[in-house]
């Protein structure tokens, strides 16, 4: 870590960590491990790891870990990290012509651009990710990624996407979020009541959700122009999931889960992932010189 990160961290009362000190079952003896951020206050606590910018824990004060990581994850430099809140940018699915699966913001690291202890308590941070068109050939363009999140009784995360080239830029992005759940045959969300969906399990098939959802197979579906609101009931409490961007994604495994090496089989029961971003229908096209702006906030 730089002087400059350390200097950092130290005003706002952040623990520069080590992913093998906090996660020592999820590394190989020998393994490089990740650098992370732990952030904690009165009001709650989160890790965030520095590559990918990607929140691996969070929970509020007095309040249960709200966020799922997988136990078959791998901590290791360029492998994306199954659980948590992955950052899916500048594409979700699919890369074209074979590039990584959800972007490659979520596999290369971010630098702390800024972090400070606000005066309600909580604690935010800024990571940025910069390059030109050389990082990708499947996104030829010249970019700033800038996420800034505050660490408090709830959680907020604000992507900015730049775009920094003389051409328009394509882009898709969804906060990948996991929830710790007690059991996904039990787990409801509601709020998604009378939205169009496309269903993946059914070749893209549109249909309309009648009703909550509850999960009784393997679901993927990616729910279109849906409510500010959707509320996920664990039967451990409730998570409250808010966000302007205009899709929601349901997904889990269910017992496909034994072909995903790093979720592994029976795992599936102890996370529902519910994303909130733009994507397929409703992905963007940034302008030159133009930016895209998504928010989530979790309570």
């Amino acid at each position: 870590m730089s002087s400059m990160i350390e200097q950092l961290v130290g005003a706002a009362g952040i623990r520069l960590a080590h992913s093998t000190e906090i996660y020592p079952a999820l590394h190989q003896p020998g393994d490089a491990g990740l650098p992370l951020l732990v952030m904690e206050n009165e009001l709650g606590r989160a890790v965030m790891a520095l590559q990918g910018a990607h929140l691996l824990a969070f929970q509020p004060a007095g309040q249960r870990e709200m966020l799922w990581l997988s136990p078959k994850c791998v901590l290791a430099p360029g492998v994306p990290i199954r659980g948590g809140i992955p950052l899916c940018v500048p594409w979700f699915g699919p890369g074209p012509a074979g590039a990584p699966q959800h972007g490659f913001g979520r596999t290369m690291e971010w630098t702390l651009a800024d972090a400070e202890r606000r005066a309600d308590g909580a604690t935010s941070v800024v990571l940025e990710l910069a390059g030109d068109a050389s990082v990708s050939p499947a996104w030829p363009h010249a970019f700033q990624f800038r996420l800034d999140a505050v660490v408090g009784s709830s959680l907020r995360l604000t992507l900015r996407v730049e775009n920094r080239s003389p051409t328009p830029a394509p882009v898709a992005f969804a906060f990948h979020a996991y929830f710790a759940v007690p059991d996904v045959a039990q787990a409801r969300v509601t709020g998604l009541e009378g939205t169009t969906y496309l269903d993946k399990v059914e070749q893209f098939a549109r249909k309309v959700q009648a009703r909550e959802v509850a999960i009784t197979g393997l679901t993927d579906r990616i729910y279109l122009d849906v409510p500010t609101v959707q509320m996920l009931r664990t039967g451990a409490g409730d998570v409250r999931i808010a966000s302007e961007t205009k899709c929601a994604v349901v997904w889990n495994a269910w017992t496909h889960d034994a072909a995903i090496a790093d979720i592994g089989e029976g795992n599936h029961t102890g996370y529902l992932c519910v994303e909130r971003g733009d994507v397929a229908d409703r992905a963007g096209m940034i302008p030159a010189g133009g930016s895209y702006s998504a928010d989530l906030t979790l309570s």
